[in-house]
């Protein structure tokens, strides 16, 4: 009777399709995030933001109070200039100040460029992470280019009012040169942050 009894079970279970047993078993709960970790995870966000728009308001003013300090020491360079030495010495001086201050003065009008096209773009949706992050690099060399050319302002006032101008000439080659390198490196930042927000080129499928 046993028997009979298993026969007629295994023939009951290999009639019924596969499907309609597993409607009876158990179906698993779809995973979901709580509502805590949401609102954490969201908040973090908006603080990790607020950091790079404070990060990005420090560094454009560092460069406005570096442009200044450029400014005040190139034009006492001149005064210098005036004051004891004749009209070739004083164009000589204007020519090399000038050129380096607003050779910074562009780049950091670029910047400022970059980044409104930078919000304009992500305004519309785009994500411009990486060109951002770059922009930042690129506001600090413009920075550390400024402190170069404030150095020849300096190295040229040091010359200017020593007793030995021209054995200050090494010095102020050395400083022309270091704020051009600076000046050079800050445009390639640009640049770099320039081609990051090219559109990617589209992928042609292979065979």
């Amino acid at each position: 009777m046993k028997k009979l009894y298993y026969v007629a079970l295994t023939s009951v279970l290999v009639a019924t399709p596969l499907f309609a047993l597993a409607d009876e078993l158990p179906r698993p709960l779809p995973l979901q995030v709580p509502q805590k970790i949401r609102e954490a995870a969201s908040s973090t966000r908006a603080q990790m933001q607020v950091k790079v728009e404070q990060k990005r308001e420090e560094m454009k003013t560092k460069i406005e109070t570096k442009r200044e300090e450029v400014k005040t020491k190139i034009e006492d360079a001149k005064e210098k200039a005036k004051e004891r030495f004749g009209e070739a010495v004083q164009k000589s001086v204007g020519n090399i100040t000038n050129r380096l201050s607003e050779g910074a003065n562009r780049l950091s009008e670029l910047a400022d460029k970059i980044e409104r096209r930078i919000a304009e773009r992500v305004a519309k949706g785009e994500n411009l992470d990486a060109s951002t992050a770059l922009l930042a690099t690129a506001r600090t060399d413009i920075v550390a280019a400024q402190d170069k050319v404030t150095a020849v302002g300096a190295a040229l006032s040091a010359a200017l009012t020593s007793t030995t101008p021209k054995a200050q000439v090494d010095s102020i080659r050395v400083a022309v040169k270091a704020a051009e390198d600076a000046l050079r490196s800050a445009k390639l930042s640009l640049q770099k942050t320039l081609e990051s927000m090219r559109p990617s080129a589209p992928t042609t499928p292979t065979n």
